[in-house]
């Protein structure tokens, strides 16, 4: 009994120690500095000039008729960045009250006209004809302001700072004129004498889109671009099928329309310093959140103090900055690589990335809650990375299927002519020539992005 005891108190003495060092530790290892290159890492061009920017277009999109909507989200943005600048809280930003008293919105029994993962919308568009002159007369001003949207020469973010309090505007009513625009070119595409400002239409959709994904360096706009543009691309596709000779009548059009996209037309290396700024300005201001991973070990009345005191000891902003700041390069650089080599690559920077994060013995004596919060905020960018080089590989699949249409290719020599075609229309992953099956008449390559199952092909239904 008497030697369970001393052994009890030796245990009972080495782990009293141990939370002793741990917490000398936690209080009087000072932080790191910060990473010289982080600023770099951040630094942005500014946005476009305001009378060419058409980001103002989306935060006043909604505004009473009578007002102009890029006035008006001039006004938000400017309300915003006052408010943000004497960091008083955002509680006061209402950007609906610059909206006026005849604010337009869409019902919100509206539904899309047509499913593009799931079905062919040219012909679904067309069988819609009596919804599609409906939806146009309601939203006669939103499409106005829509399709003026495409008049402006760039699209850049224009709120200061960028961190996690900055908002997003909507895009629910410009993605529902995106479609209702796409619908509308469906139905004009039948009829012989509207076919030419059809394309037209569809040439500067997808260069306005284009021009979007390219100019900002937002994340969830550059992924609203790349879903806006497939539904592009696969309508374009099924246009050609089904109207081929469209392509000789139009030949400069369709080379417009269909002019691949290539790795410098897309903006996700920049789309990286965006997501670095919102955390940096997390892990800058952590000890003011209200709440962090397993906040709910601080409930109860003393959960307060013993926050704050857990926060300040166990915490070091610089150092978890810097290790923000190496995730964030690590992903950028493989980002800045071929898609065959993200697709290569990515596996072993998610290893990296883990082991960075892993709780190990250092990390319980320096920073553990700058580690926990980092292992819990590190997406997986390369899913939206394999979204864009799904983009850039459908790109190149309509502009095969006008090549050989175009062309004259018959059934049997476009094997031949999709290895002709060169290095800049070959699948993006394999850097080999598209996939051709005859038997289904299409032309395909392997799809990463988990989404957009469907579009990883075009039928050339010319040849049925």
């Amino acid at each position: 009994m008497q030697i369970a005891l001393s052994i009890f108190k030796w245990i009972a003495g080495i782990l009293l120690g141990l939370i002793i060092v741990v917490g000398l530790c936690w209080w009087l290892i000072p932080d790191q500095a910060i990473d010289p290159e982080v600023e770099k890492f951040i630094a942005k061009s500014a946005p476009p000039p305001a009378a060419d920017n058409a980001y103002f277009m989306v935060w006043g999109f909604g505004a009473s008729p009578e007002l102009d909507p890029h006035k008006v989200g001039q006004e938000v943005v400017d309300a915003y960045n006052k408010i943000a600048a004497e960091g008083k809280g955002l509680a006061r930003f209402k950007p609906e009250s610059f909206h006026g008293e005849h604010a337009l919105r869409i019902g919100k029994d509206r539904k899309r006209l047509c499913d593009v993962e799931k079905e062919k919308c040219l012909s679904v568009y067309q069988s819609k004809s009596a919804d599609v002159q409906t939806q146009t007369e309601e939203y006669k001003v939103l499409l106005s302001r829509y399709r003026k949207i495409r008049d402006y020469k760039g699209f850049g973010t224009a709120m200061a700072p960028v961190d996690f309090q900055t908002p997003i505007p909507s895009w629910q009513h410009i993605i529902a004129m995106s479609e209702l625009v796409d619908a509308t070119i469906a139905r004009r595409i039948s009829v012989k004498g509207s076919q030419q400002e059809a394309v037209e239409e569809l040439a500067a959709e997808i260069e306005s889109w284009r021009r979007i994904l390219q100019s900002d360096d937002w994340l969830i706009t550059q992924m609203i671009a790349v879903a806006t543009l497939h539904r592009k691309y696969r309508l374009a596709s099924e246009i050609m099928g089904a109207h081929p000779a469209l392509i000789a009548d139009h030949p400069d059009l369709w080379k417009k329309i269909t002019a691949p996209l290539a790795p410098a037309d897309t903006n996700i290396v920049n789309s990286m310093r965006a997501e670095f700024q919102f955390a940096l300005s997390l892990y800058r201001d952590l000890r003011s959140q209200q709440s962090f991973p397993d906040d709910s070990f601080f409930e109860g009345a003393a959960g307060a103090p013993l926050r704050a005191a857990f926060l300040a000891g166990g915490y070091r902003a610089n150092a978890s900055i810097n290790q923000a700041y190496a995730d964030f390069k690590r992903t950028g650089d493989l980002f800045s690589k071929s898609p065959k080599d993200i697709l290569a690559g990515r596996q072993a920077m998610l290893d990296a990335q883990q082991k960075m994060h892993g709780i190990t013995l250092g990390a319980i004596f320096f920073n553990p809650v700058g580690r926990i919060t980092a292992a819990s905020g590190a997406p997986d960018f390369t899913v939206y990375a394999f979204r864009i080089n799904d983009l850039i590989g459908l790109s190149r699949l309509i502009d095969l299927q006008r090549r050989v249409i175009e062309g004259g290719v018959s059934i049997d020599g476009v094997g031949a002519a999709l290895k002709a075609a060169g290095p800049t229309l070959f699948d993006p992953y394999t850097e080999n020539p598209m996939q051709w099956d005859a038997a289904s008449k299409k032309i395909s390559f392997g799809l990463h992005g988990k989404r957009y199952a469907n579009f990883g092909y075009v039928t050339l239904e010319h040849f049925m």
